[in-house]
């Protein structure tokens, strides 16, 4: 990650947020209904959680690919 996309990773980190609740949010009330209220609310909570840690699993494991890159550059 370069200097440039670190410092703009909050308004990124909302923007993405925001998305990923309201994907979320509909999807369960596809599956499940909108009268379920407060479990709905949840559930979206739950998912957009889960489609948050599925992206920061997919950066870090970016970066150790690029770690074991530089590494097998160097000489021995």
């Amino acid at each position: 990650m370069n200097r440039d996309q670190y410092l703009h990773l909050p308004e990124h980190i909302k923007s993405r947020t925001e998305e990923y609740l309201i994907a979320a949010n509909s999807g369960s009330e596809e599956w499940f209904g909108m009268d379920k209220g407060k479990e709905i609310h949840l559930l979206s909570v739950q998912l957009a959680a889960a489609k948050m840690n599925k992206d920061s699993a997919e950066v870090i494991a970016s970066e150790f690919a690029s770690f074991a890159d530089q590494l097998k550059k160097q000489p021995v």
